[in-house]
């Protein structure tokens, strides 16, 4: 494999190193606290700093993280370094608990400078944005990981087996495989129980208020930033879970100040359902017009002819049912007059 030149006085390849190591410090994150990986770079030696979450961590797993460390150290040419050293630290704890290093060929820089730019208290590097591109650097390889981690189980033929051997038992047994959805369920909450009730809360929480401690001394100004930042973020949460779980407002000042229709009262809307039978005649007032009437009554009415009694202009119109026939006398479009015949007596 060809070997990668990285001049460490170059401010890109310096985050270049940065961001691979705690790439591959994310991979083992039930051993190592990636976020808290530290660099320097001073007198020709980089040093890397991690931190373990616990002193009592499996030794192999350990030995497998500096074995992959020192793999990656020997695919790369670094420019102006050497040796290298990494420690390791315990969370709490201000001496190491692990040391190793090696020297490695020096190669010289094209350019030397008069003082080294990336050690850690220089002042010609910004450090706000040096913490913000070093943010960004640790939430994309997070983001990268956990897509690789989920890529490789779905394409895990452990899983397509699993999934196969599952789609395979439902099938055929739908009901015993409810029962053992429902069986696994119900192991996997008391196994959460359990652990909730089994878990050391107390050295956790002591572990916590140390790295957050740890974290306030090597930054104050960015740690309070951050722990600001993340308030922020859970304050504006809750208060949009509120509004989406609360019920609906009802404001008295958005409505209008008579808040009910008057047209309610109407005959109109005290009839039943558009048809012809005795409720809807009862509803029937005089002075309708033809349009209400017909509307009322579900249908346009039949001309029969006029009605002498209320003048010339006077028509009768006729409407029918199996159970009912009724007549309704209009005059100028205004219903003066009405009648009704029941046809089945029994009804």
């Amino acid at each position: 494999m060809k070997a990668v030149r990285l001049n460490l006085e170059d401010r890109q390849a310096w985050q270049k190193l940065q961001h691979v190591l705690t790439s591959l410090a994310s991979d083992y994150m039930d051993l190592v606290a990636a976020e808290q990986t530290e660099f320097k770079f001073e007198q020709q030696v980089l040093s890397i700093a991690f931190t373990l979450i616990a002193s009592n961590d499996d030794r192999n797993r350990l030995n497998d993280f500096t074995q992959t460390i020192d793999r990656y150290f020997n695919r790369l040419q670094l420019v102006g370094v050497r040796r290298i050293e990494w420690e390791f630290y315990v969370i709490g704890e201000a001496l190491p608990f692990l040391t190793q290093g090696r020297d490695i060929r020096l190669i010289a820089a094209p350019a030397p400078l008069s003082q080294n730019a990336l050690a850690r208290n220089d002042a010609r590097q910004s450090p706000v944005r040096n913490a913000k591109e070093s943010t960004l650097a640790k939430g994309k390889s997070k983001v990268g990981n956990i897509v690789r981690r989920f890529r490789g189980w779905l394409a895990d033929p452990k899983t397509l087996q699993a999934a196969r051997t599952v789609s395979r038992i439902t099938i055929r047994d739908p009901r015993g495989a409810l029962d053992a959805v429902r069986i696994n369920a119900i192991a996997k909450f008391n196994d959460t129980i359990q652990w909730v009730d089994t878990f050391p809360w107390e050295t956790w929480t002591k572990e916590k208020a140390q790295q957050i401690k740890r974290r306030h001394q090597r930054n104050l100004v960015r740690a309070i930033i951050e722990d600001v930042l993340i308030v922020g973020v859970m304050v504006i949460a809750a208060l949009w879970l509120i509004e989406a779980l609360s019920g609906p407002s009802f404001n008295l000042a958005l409505l209008p100040k008579q808040h009910h229709d008057t047209n309610m009262t109407n005959a109109q809307y005290r009839c039943g359902n558009p048809a012809v039978n005795l409720k809807n005649y009862v509803c029937l007032g005089r002075g309708m017009r033809y349009d209400q009437v017909a509307s009322i009554l579900g249908s346009e009415g039949k001309p029969l002819g006029i009605d002498r009694k209320f003048g010339d202009r006077a028509v009768i119109i006729s409407w029918s049912s199996p159970d009912l026939s009724m007549n309704a006398t209009f005059v100028n479009d205004q219903m003066v007059s009405r009648a009704y015949r029941q046809l089945n007596a029994s009804k």
